[in-house]
């Protein structure tokens, strides 16, 4: 809409500007309008220009919103963040600094294998504290390990296959004893059972634990055993000394309280833990250590099983969730089972949000899924983002306790569950209550309560494996898991067959909370989300609460193999739509024996139809490739001017992709 000036100075405004938008933005304030008008009309009387100035501020001021309005409809470029990103994706110099930075910070982060290097570095170290106190003995086996080319590798390998925190905790029992030894008789190593039998004495009038004389008296055996002490001069097999400890690990454990198994979760916990997976306002470790511990849960792990999976190996398929179990305290490559899996049913969800897909995916993406060889590392400050550092388990015990106090309370809606902010679950510091062998005791001790029999939940905990041949354990593992998991949904869920009251759990959270100084009746009200109606006490949800997954069910309501993956389908989907070579400016090939990612120009001497597998792109961040081919990168600098720069080479040359045999 044009202004309503006179006819003169309106046609001037078309002819030169064109369009109302234009005039508008001719101007900003009166002084700039007259400026205006005196430049196109030199001779125009004053007393007009201020007439016309007048007009046209006025129309201004009418059409403001209007413009604006009509600026947003019309404008269809990109914005300055997509032309921004755009030229980091494709330009050259870019693309080479990007790599250049990637590499550098290589030696940054930790090594993909660093919970096995961390590990071995502890074994390393015990064996060699553990071998010290043999060498000060001068036991027999010191001369002939002093013999040896390498006595360094002699005294670790001594020790054959022993875990790095069985060795510490050897360490850890011994060196009281040799210090102890060292102050009141002079040496470091015991000369007889009378030196023993006394330092135990004195820690049993002190009040030790009711372990204490057992540890000793296996920690004495092993040094004696790997020192080549003779059988008839051990003191670990001499009759008084076998006998004191009996006695005294009968004494201290009549007087020791009762072992405490280690407390359950409550249903509103997992229920809680749910939500905040499904949750996309919180922030991204919160929701990816919930995920965690409800694996922990339906699993039946500890922390030490956790960092034992390994990522690149976790599946998710029709049948459920299936995790590998690595080295741990059962397996690897010492051990019968090499490595175990853990498996989730699919269906496995008390709130209806799907959060074993939800969760895998999460772990999936950036910046959760660089290579390693365990699964959960170290937060942020503010868990908005990890580092790429290993997180011992007695760290991830920490931060599940971390979540915990911070879970939300769950309450049930005519739409379903959801979480109550700011309202604690766990408030006032009670998430103490919990330890980290927690997750590990729900679901055994509720299939117990259904009625399981001990050898079915002994696949639970894969505490079966040394009860039955490895086929036989492998063979039936997943199916009975998944039919306890079943049966303890069902349970919770709908009040299937047995039921599950869990007023003793809330009942011990109550207790805990009063010595707290927390307010019991509020903890309960909380907890107690389960309720009777008709004899049934449960949450009264149908089962199964999913409803979003069926869809990787065949019609006939049987599962697919095991083999079809929901993460594999959707990245080959992907791969192929990138795939298209359509005027795209770089292509990847990937090594099918290494999976290594090389970055080349579309031009490049490598032929892509001699490659194995090639993507196709026209934008490439930093993680889409691991190297860039020589003679590409020489091409990039020269188009950047950097010709007689010295960029550094990758690891591996590019002539693998030039040949059609190798592995591309």
């Amino acid at each position: 809409m044009w202004p309503a000036v006179e006819p003169g100075l309106l046609a001037w405004c078309q002819r030169t500007f064109g369009t109302p938008l234009r005039l508008d933005a001719a101007f900003d304030t009166e002084s700039d309008c007259e400026a205006l008008v005196k430049t196109a009309f030199p001779d125009m009387v004053e007393e007009h220009v201020l007439d016309a100035v007048a007009q046209l501020v006025q129309w201004k001021e009418d059409t403001v919103r209007l413009h604006k309005r009509a600026r947003s409809s019309i404008h269809q470029g990109p914005q300055v963040q997509e032309v921004y990103t755009s030229l980091l994706r494709t330009s050259n110099l870019c693309i080479l600094e990007m790599h250049s930075k990637r590499k550098q910070r290589k030696y940054r982060d930790e090594a993909p294998d660093a919970r096995s290097r961390h590990f071995e570095a502890e074994r390393v170290k015990y064996s060699m504290l553990l071998a010290q106190v043999i060498i000060g003995a001068k036991l027999p086996v010191v001369e002939l390990v002093q013999s040896l080319d390498d006595p360094r590798s002699g005294w670790v390998h001594i020790f054959a296959a022993r875990r790095a925190n069985t060795l510490k905790n050897r360490y850890q029992v011994w060196k009281p004893f040799q210090t102890w030894l060292e102050v009141h008789r002079g040496y470091t190593f015991p000369q007889g059972v009378k030196d023993v039998i006394d330092y135990m004495q004195h820690r049993v009038d002190d009040g030790c634990g009711k372990t204490v004389p057992d540890s000793l008296n296996t920690t004495l055996g092993m040094l004696e055993l790997l020192g080549r002490v003779p059988e008839s001069q051990r003191i670990s097999f001499d009759p008084l000394w076998k006998g004191h400890v009996k006695s005294w690990c009968a004494e201290l454990a009549e007087d020791a309280p009762p072992r405490k198994p280690a407390e359950m979760y409550t249903i509103a916990m997992l229920l809680s833990l749910e939500l905040v997976v499904g949750d996309e306002d919180a922030v991204l470790f919160e929701r990816a250590l919930a995920w965690v511990v409800l694996c922990m849960v339906w699993g039946a792990m500890r922390c030490d099983d956790v960092q034992a999976i390994i990522p690149h190996r976790s599946v998710l398929s029709n049948m459920g969730l299936r995790l590998v179990l690595g080295r741990s305290k059962t397996t690897g490559p010492d051990k019968v089972q090499k490595e175990v899996s853990v498996h989730i049913h699919r269906l496995t969800s008390l709130t209806g949000v799907d959060w074993i897909r939800t969760g895998f995916d999460l772990w999936g993406e950036e910046p959760l899924n660089f290579r390693r060889d365990y699964l959960v590392m170290e937060p942020l400050l503010d868990w908005t983002g990890v580092k790429r550092k290993f997180l011992p388990p007695s760290g991830l015990s920490s931060q599940i306790l971390k979540l915990l106090s911070a879970l939300p309370r769950p309450q049930r809606t005519a739409g379903g569950w959801k979480s109550m902010h700011p309202a604690l679950l766990l408030p006032d510091g009670i998430e103490a209550h919990f330890s980290g062998h927690s997750p590990r005791n729900f679901l055994t001790s509720v299939a117990a309560v259904l009625g399981f029999p001990k050898d079915q939940r002994a696949y639970l905990g894969r505490w079966s494996m040394g009860m039955v041949s490895s086929e036989e354990y492998v063979r039936t593992s997943r199916q009975v898991v998944f039919k306890i998991q079943k049966a303890v949904c069902q349970s919770i869920l709908e009040g299937f067959g047995e039921l599950y009251h869990e007023d003793e759990t809330i009942g011990r959270l109550c207790e805990y909370a009063v010595s707290t100084g927390a307010n019991p009746a509020r903890i309960k009200k909380k907890h107690a989300v389960m309720y009777d109606v008709g004899g049934r006490v449960c949450l009264h949800s149908k089962y199964p609460t999913l409803e979003n997954c069926w869809d990787l069910f065949e019609a006939d309501g049987t599962a697919e193999s095991d083999d079809v993956l929901c993460r594999d389908v959707e990245a080959q989907a992907r791969r192929e739509a990138e795939s298209k070579p359509q005027e795209c400016k770089f292509f990847i090939t990937v090594s099918r024996r290494t999976a290594m990612k090389r970055l080349h120009l579309v031009g490049c001497f490598v032929k892509p139809e001699h490659c194995g597998e090639v993507i196709f792109c026209n934008e490439v961040v930093e993680n889409d490739f691991d190297s860039i081919c020589q003679a590409c990168k020489k091409k990039m600098a020269k188009e950047c001017g950097k010709e007689g720069s010295d960029h550094s080479s990758t690891a591996s040359s590019s002539s693998t992709d030039s040949d059609p045999r190798g592995d591309d």
